[in-house]
């Protein structure tokens, strides 16, 4: 009996071959989901569709980037400082 079963490089390329797949980072394509996001509530506010005002959402959505970047410079930060050794090591 045959072993039909494909390797992960053999189905990821069948992946690849359907019409409309692109291969994007996670960071990357958490970043274009945030975005898509903040323009769809920026636009309802504009639109007059809630009660909330236009300068508060965008500034909202400011202080949420500020945010998010200190905490990824924090990561890299942390990433790049050697790990620390014990003396039982």
């Amino acid at each position: 009996m045959e072993d039909n079963r494909k390797t992960p490089s053999e189905l990821v390329a069948d992946l690849m071959l359907d019409p409309g797949f692109v291969l994007v980072p996670q960071d990357r394509y958490e970043e274009l989901i945030r975005a898509e996001t903040e323009r769809d509530v920026l636009e309802e506010t504009i639109m007059g569709n809630n009660s909330y005002n236009t300068d508060k959402v965008l500034e909202a959505i400011q202080q949420a980037r500020s945010t998010l970047r200190r905490m990824k410079m924090l990561v890299e930060k942390a990433a790049d400082k050697p790990e620390a050794t014990t003396d039982a090591e």
